[in-house]
């Protein structure tokens, strides 16, 4: 049996493997493939250049017509990283900005029709990669997957200090 030093460990180590096989450099491709491969030939140069977080984006305005301003509420980002992606959306033709009648200041985010297929296929990708998470998890007991819970939500609430990490 290990010792509790070598399973912490173990731990550590596991934790750079798994971070390396679910970052977006590995996985990221399939995925894009996922959604390029549910929509037409003529949005894949877009959506193979869009960021990760454009499409994210685009799925919190798929939630319903928001300014900018409400779009980075919504999506917890900031004005103008929001902005800039924006622009992106825009120039691909998935989003519209219209004017909001009385408002000069602000304007109002909506999907086009392209951009609401994109979200669906995008939010058809999440419900995929959901059950494959639920799929590969239900092999555990629940008392395994309470110790999992546990771990994995004292490691969320934790913060970093320097280059250590802190129990919160």
């Amino acid at each position: 049996m290990k010792t509790k030093l070598a399973l912490v460990d173990d731990i550590t180590a596991l934790i750079g493997v798994v971070g390396d096989r679910f970052d977006d450099g590995g996985d990221g491709d399939a995925e894009r493939d996922f959604v390029v491969d549910r929509c037409p030939a003529r949005l894949e140069r877009a959506l193979r250049e869009l960021p990760t977080l454009s499409l994210h984006l685009l799925a919190d305005i798929a939630e319903g017509p928001v300014s900018v301003v409400g779009l980075a509420a919504r999506s917890g980002r900031l004005k103008g990283t929001v902005s800039k992606h924006v622009q992106r959306l825009v120039a691909a033709g998935l989003v519209t900005r219209e004017a909001i009648p009385g408002n000069r200041k602000e304007i109002e985010l909506s999907l086009t029709a392209d951009g609401e297929l994109v979200a669906e296929v995008h939010r058809q990708m999440h419900t995929e990669m959901d059950s494959g998470w639920r799929d590969f998890l239900l092999r555990y007991s629940s008392a395994e997957l309470q110790v999992i819970t546990k771990v994995l939500g004292d490691l969320a609430a934790a913060r970093k200090v320097g280059v250590r990490l802190v129990p919160d």
